[in-house]
């Protein structure tokens, strides 16, 4: 017989994060719920296995730790793992090795499955969990480094709203059947993974625009909190700009994901122009800050990210035409 809820932690080289999430969720106020845990290792080549069979061995009683391994690298596939194995009769919620879910996490999410069964994905506030004193650029940072709060009423992010939204992906739940529905194979997926060179990435926003191009409703559950764990060393410029480049690469592959996939040629076809407007949206952006924007991080990472998004259709292409060569 299937659980109420699974909860699948995505880890790659976690041995020494994955720790502090299970202590929070040994700390979960749950009751009358029947949950799991499972945990998908993504080709990890640490101890992760270790501590987490260790932590299996004195779980709480009212739920269960599991643990499986998924050898294709990229977040992508780790979840289509943790949809195959999750033992949940259909809601399963998503999170990182560095994402720590609130004591009351786990009841929200079943809270609000049950109660709206018409909706096939929903997110929550993702507040930060700093090691040292927020730098002064922090607050321009915070979508980079994924915290978010869009506020403590419930929503639902339209496919037609005049600025289409999707949750953030930490601690997104899924309902089983949406995915089922509405996801692809993972061979036909536009993005696999995080590009460990160019920090292009983009996949769980390709996962959550699916879902909201079928006809499951995406909302947003103020009431489901996580604390997103980031490290000192992302805080760093050079991690920084880095980062604010990938985001930009990844422009044009996350742009295709929000179109059904028989209006993707249409838009590739426009390739030559993104690369032209964004090259001047870029080039026209130095210039405006070209005083100052040596000793502003905040707008330095916009140049970055304006540069690779004007790359990103170039670099799009080659990543699909990778993959249909099995190169990538």
């Amino acid at each position: 017989m299937g659980l109420d809820f699974t909860v699948a932690i995505i880890t790659y080289n976690g041995a020494t994060r994955i720790a502090e999430v299970l202590d929070a969720l040994l700390a979960q106020e749950v009751e009358a719920i029947s949950w799991e845990v499972l945990v998908v290792d993504n080709n990890s080549d640490d101890n992760t296995r270790e501590v987490v069979l260790e932590y299996a061995e004195n779980w709480r009683k009212d739920s269960q730790l599991r643990y499986a391994f998924e050898g294709r690298q990229g977040a992508a596939y780790a979840r289509y793992c943790a949809v195959a194995e999750a033992k949940s009769k259909s809601l399963i919620g998503f999170l990182d090795d560095d994402n720590l879910p609130g004591k009351s996490w786990v009841f929200a999410c079943v809270d609000f499955g049950v109660k709206n069964l018409h909706v096939g994905a929903y997110g929550g506030i993702i507040h930060a969990k700093l090691d040292i004193d927020p730098p002064n650029y922090f607050k321009q940072m915070k979508a980079y480094l994924t915290v978010c709060d869009r506020g403590h009423k419930p929503f639902q992010y339209k496919r037609n709203d005049k600025i289409r939204r999707i949750p953030p992906a930490p601690g997104v739940v899924i309902r089983k059947e949406a995915w089922q529905d509405a996801m692809p194979s993972p061979e036909k997926l536009l993005i696999a993974g995080r590009d460990p060179k160019t920090m292009a990435a983009g996949e769980d926003a390709e996962m959550m625009f699916y879902l909201q191009n079928s006809s499951w409703e995406v909302w947003h559950n103020p009431n489901m909190e996580i604390w997103h764990h980031i490290y000192s060393h992302r805080l760093e410029e050079d991690y920084l700009l880095k980062l604010a480049r990938g985001y930009g690469l990844s422009n044009h592959l996350t742009r295709l994901a929000r179109y059904y996939p028989w209006q993707r040629p249409f838009i590739n076809l426009m390739i030559p122009l993104y690369v032209i407007r964004d090259s001047l949206k870029s080039v026209l952006f130095y210039y405006q800050n070209r005083v100052d924007i040596n000793e502003d991080l905040a707008k330095k990472c916009a140049l970055e990210s304006k540069i690779g998004q004007a790359w990103s259709p170039l670099l799009g292409v080659y990543k699909v035409v990778s993959r249909w060569n099995g190169k990538g």
